[in-house]
């Protein structure tokens, strides 16, 4: 009989079994597949953006979804300042780069699981590979787990930390879900997050690779704008991709599950707005009278994605820019501000980088993550309906839950 039992040895169940039995808790760790932290090893490159230097717990749960406000307990107690000093204290120090990212100094995942690796062992926590649980038996007292090819386990109490069902060949299938449905808990339905989004048009090979250091990209169901944003795009062989569509594409996958047509526009130009871009158009014009429309626009987006916008604006090409009126420069600036393309689909949850949808925070405990339906069970980690941007975002949150897990069960 144990005190504690996790399941799933990810980043959330590596700190909650380490910190359950640092606190005097006899604990085991299952995990299904042969080695721990296999999704953590692909994170960031396989660099491991571990959390975010924003400054304090209200600017992190703002890149959360509206269901974020529930971790505030849990950073308020083990928040990123602590996460890193965790780390620093048993030798793996850190950098900040861009947008707050926290890299390992040494720009490698493997040291960081290295350290939760021996910071399970050291404390004291039994570690079981090749471990399939099946399922989860209550007893009056204790919980059974019945496992695969071994006898039952038994513990007082469960944490559950098995990810949700994003990159399944590190072994985050889903099964998660499965048990808290039977457990008696409401899983919110499971979707993509943080992945790129499929269009509509035949022209990708065209664009395949472009990249926009800054774009404005605005969403449209029906005509309706619904959400915008302004980051990084790249266009890819599916559609487009990077910060600025992985931070919408659970928005994108809900309206397009509604039935209805969803545009994607490109803003070319965010940093100005319609008479600022007019501006410099005509100021282009002015400057190379003799240019055709497709060589000034050269001068305002990447040279291989005029042919298609020159196509959409509806302008004589072969005139010069000193021949063209005022209604057509209007509409060049419109294009360039609005350029819109149909969205197909988002790429699958098993592509993307995080599930949104999980086990329903209404019925999870804050400050302990102890289920309020289940007495002595606990959830962590991507299980749990939260999700944020990309940035170190869901890693804070996975570690803040499962040491709040791991310190309170």
């Amino acid at each position: 009989m144990f005190d504690v039992i996790v399941i799933g040895a990810g980043p959330a169940g590596m700190i909650a079994a380490g910190r359950s039995a640092e606190l005097g808790n006899k604990t085991l760790l299952l995990e299904k597949t042969d080695s721990p932290g296999k999704k953590l090893l692909l994170s960031g490159s396989s660099r491991c953006n571990i959390t975010n230097n924003a400054a304090d717990v209200e600017d992190f749960i703002n890149n959360f979804s509206e269901s974020g406000k529930f971790l505030r307990n849990a950073f308020n107690v083990f928040f990123n300042k602590d996460l890193l000093r965790f780390f620093r204290k048993r030798g793996l120090d850190f950098k900040v780069e861009p947008g707050g990212k926290v890299f390992p100094i040494t720009d490698r995942a493997g040291d960081v699981l290295q350290v939760l690796v021996k910071y399970v062992k050291d404390s004291g926590c039994k570690i079981l590979y090749r471990r399939e649980v099946l399922d989860i038996v209550k007893r009056c007292d204790a919980f059974d787990v019945i496992t695969k090819d071994d006898p039952v386990f038994s513990a007082k109490k469960i944490i559950l930390a098995t990810g949700g069902l994003s990159y399944p060949r590190t072994g985050s299938t889903g099964f998660g879900f499965i048990l808290a449905k039977k457990l008696g808990h409401t899983v919110i339905d499971p979707r993509p997050g943080l992945t790129g989004t499929i269009l509509k048009v035949n022209f990708l090979k065209e664009w395949q690779g472009v990249s926009l250091e800054d774009a404005g990209v605005s969403v449209y169901k029906e005509g309706e704008l619904i959400h915008k944003g302004r980051e990084e795009l790249m266009f890819t062989h599916f559609g487009v991709s990077g910060p600025v569509i992985m931070h919408m594409s659970a928005v994108i996958y809900d309206a397009l599950r509604s039935g209805k047509k969803v545009f994607i526009s490109i803003d070319f130009k965010p940093g100005a707005n319609h008479h600022e871009l007019e501006e410099l158009l005509m100021k282009e014009f002015r400057d190379n009278p003799a240019r055709k429309i497709n060589n000034s626009l050269k001068a305002f987006v990447p040279s291989r994605l005029v042919k298609r916008i020159a196509e959409a604006i509806p302008v004589d090409k072969d005139k010069r820019s000193s021949d063209l009126s005022k209604e057509e420069i209007k509409s060049i600036v419109e294009k360039l501000k609005d350029f819109r393309l149909a969205a197909l689909s988002v790429r699958p949850i098993q592509e993307a980088m995080v599930t949104c949808g999980g086990v329903s925070v209404k019925e999870i405990n804050p400050k302990t993550m102890e289920s309020k339906i289940l007495k002595g069970l606990y959830f962590a980690g991507e299980l749990i309906d939260v999700d944020g941007k990309t940035g170190g975002y869901n890693l804070q949150a996975a570690f803040s839950t499962g040491y709040a897990a791991g310190g309170t069960a």
